[in-house]
């Protein structure tokens, strides 16, 4: 009686278990809902902090002292707020706040971890530095816009010069723990720079200019999550496959 049967299932299984690593991995580094989660939390906190600080700026200037003051003790109240929730969820406690978020949108899945980044362990002040790097680039560039030394026409692939790089090495500042799909933001960035100077009329002009930058790192923001998202549902199936899980757990260390 022939062996090949046997030899080619046990070849399957060979290849099945080291395709579990590999699989556990991209599920891992794609679930971007807890980004996601976290990114809507700090958009939902700088609104907050913004709006009572623009009601006492416009308060003050139209001689309205009582919104002016009202508007002075909510900033207070909720920067007492913040220091108090930095406090808990900073300092030795950094990314805590992570790791709840990240057990409440997927913790029936189980529990996948990655190591942690190496730049960010070895270099953790070139982060500090690209990021303000980025902001005076940023503020620079509004305010040339502004001046009108760059027209509002230009202004969003004059960003993509520092938005992408900037982009780009945040993906290489977190992986492993984050995976290549990040990088679908700055080639969509990219692209939608090429397609204005091509002559498409894809930008914005007058009182909501500003939107030519922000609206399009929003939308590819939230377009490159939702393929990671989706992504992770691909290889969390593959894992259930390989491992013949049953159910709607997926464990990995």
């Amino acid at each position: 009686m022939s062996s090949k049967p046997n030899n080619k299932s046990q070849d399957q299984d060979t290849k099945k278990l080291k395709d579990i690593p590999k699989w556990t991995r991209r599920y891992a580094q794609n679930r971007t809902l807890t980004i996601f989660v976290l990114m809507v939390m700090i958009c939902l906190v700088s609104g907050v902090v913004a709006v009572p600080a623009a009601l006492a700026v416009v308060a003050f200037q139209k001689g309205n002292i009582i919104l002016a003051l009202v508007s002075i003790a909510l900033l207070v109240a909720v920067s007492i707020f913040l220091i108090i929730f930095v406090s808990k969820f900073g300092g030795k406690n950094r990314g805590l706040i992570d790791q709840l978020v990240e057990q409440w949108i997927y913790g029936k899945e189980g529990a996948v971890s990655m190591p942690g980044p190496k730049i960010m362990k070895e270099n953790s002040w070139l982060e500090i530095v690209f990021s303000v790097v980025f902001f005076i680039c940023f503020f620079g560039s509004w305010y040339l816009s502004e001046e009108g030394y760059i027209a509002f026409k230009y202004l969003q692939h004059v960003s993509a010069i520092y938005f992408v790089p900037f982009l780009v090495f945040e993906y290489f500042l977190r992986r492993p723990r984050l995976g290549p799909i990040l990088l679908v933001c700055p080639i969509l960035y990219t692209i939608h720079a090429i397609l204005i100077v091509a002559g498409v009329p894809i930008f914005f002009t007058g009182n909501f200019y500003i939107l030519s930058i922000c609206l399009p790192l929003l939308v590819y923001t939230f377009l490159t999550y939702v393929i990671g998202h989706v992504y992770s549902r691909y290889a969390l199936k593959k894992l259930k496959g390989l491992t013949h899980l049953e159910g709607e757990t997926a464990n990995g260390d």
